[in-house]
């Protein structure tokens, strides 16, 4: 589930993919400017759930 949300934010270039050879296999995955572009947006999202009567 959580390689296949990668793939799609990799897709929309919001995330990068690096992958570093060897064993066991690495993969490093990194916000693109774009991805960081969404930082207020997400920030924005946090504070209005912090906000919502429980």
């Amino acid at each position: 589930m959580l390689s296949d949300r990668l793939a799609h934010l990799g897709e929309a270039g919001v995330v990068e993919r690096d992958r570093h050879p060897g064993w066991p296999p690495r993969v490093r995955y990194a916000l693109t400017q774009r991805g960081h572009r969404l930082g207020p947006v997400l920030h924005a999202l946090w504070d209005w759930g912090a906000e919502a009567p429980a």
